[in-house]
């Protein structure tokens, strides 16, 4: 027979064993849910974060737009990171585009990846891709940082003007031009004839180059490209992923309006509370 202090030894090391196992069970409970919230998100990461598309729609409005200018829609892509996207996203990229119908379009720069070599393949489906992309008046591209002859060669077989520290007058059914200044990444030279008198909208690639920008050319309008949002945002945050002084969306730096596009691909195949975009301006005197 089992004295009263054999039993409730026993029942002392049952009490542990359970208590133990309760214990366990929390933990493969708290490890499974971090799981299953870890792998969410990296799947709408990768799978619906960096293919959802916001076309974002800003009102311009500025009384040194010409009267012929007024009501013009300026479409800006940036940073295709081609490697990133399939001949099918393409596809669909191109309908959004030209759905939008661009009076002006503006590419500003990376068509690939800094460490993809592009195929004879991939050149034929660039070249299809923007021939394809619709402007009624005319088509710009600036060279990215990962842009070299083969990107320039692409977008003149595409229509598209590529300027290199250059400014181009654009008119429309009209004496009064606008200006379009382009500015090279990979070279940037500021010794530019501008025209003070006209509107000017200046491209760019690096957003950082604005500052050395606006202290020798007047920019009306300023857009760029390059840090992608940050590719991750923490909420109420800036992307985390790139590290540009110019991280978010808009600026007004004096009188200068200055829009960043997230781009349209991406570096590391996740996109995260900071999707893909396309910029539709709409240019009015008021």
């Amino acid at each position: 027979m089992k004295t009263r202090q054999e039993k409730n030894k026993k029942i002392r090391q049952k009490i542990t064993r359970e208590d133990r196992n309760k214990k366990i069970k929390k933990i493969v409970k708290v490890v499974s849910i971090i799981l299953i919230v870890v792998t969410s998100i990296i799947t709408y990461g990768m799978f619906i974060g960096a293919k959802i598309i916001n076309i974002n729609e800003y009102k311009i409005t500025n009384n040194q737009i010409p009267n012929s200018f007024h009501g013009v829609k300026v479409v800006h892509i940036s940073d295709l990171l081609f490697n990133s996207l399939s001949s099918k996203d393409l596809n669909s990229l191109e309908k959004k585009i030209n759905k939008l119908e661009p009076d002006i379009l503006i590419f500003t720069g990376d068509i690939k990846r800094h460490d993809y070599e592009l195929s004879k393949e991939d050149l034929d489906l660039l070249n299809n891709f923007f021939k394809k992309l619709n402007s009624s008046i005319k088509k710009y591209a600036v060279f990215g940082d990962n842009d070299n002859e083969t990107f320039k060669t692409i977008m003149e077989n595409s229509n598209f003007e590529v300027l290199t520290n250059q400014v181009s007058l654009l008119y429309n059914k009209d004496t009064t031009p606008i200006q379009i200044i382009g500015f090279d990444t990979n070279n940037l030279n500021l010794e530019l004839a501008t025209n003070n008198n006209y509107y000017s909208i200046c491209i760019m690639h690096n957003p950082d180059y604005i500052d050395n920008i606006l202290e020798k050319v007047n920019c009306n309008l300023a857009l760029a490209g390059d840090n992608l949002g940050g590719e991750i945002k923490i909420p109420f945050s800036k992307g985390i992923l790139n590290h540009n002084k110019y991280m978010m969306d808009y600026y007004k730096i004096n009188n200068t309006e200055f829009y960043i596009s997230n781009g349209l691909g991406n570096n590391y195949n996740i996109r995260l509370f900071n999707h893909p975009s396309i910029n539709l301006y709409r240019l009015t005197k008021y």
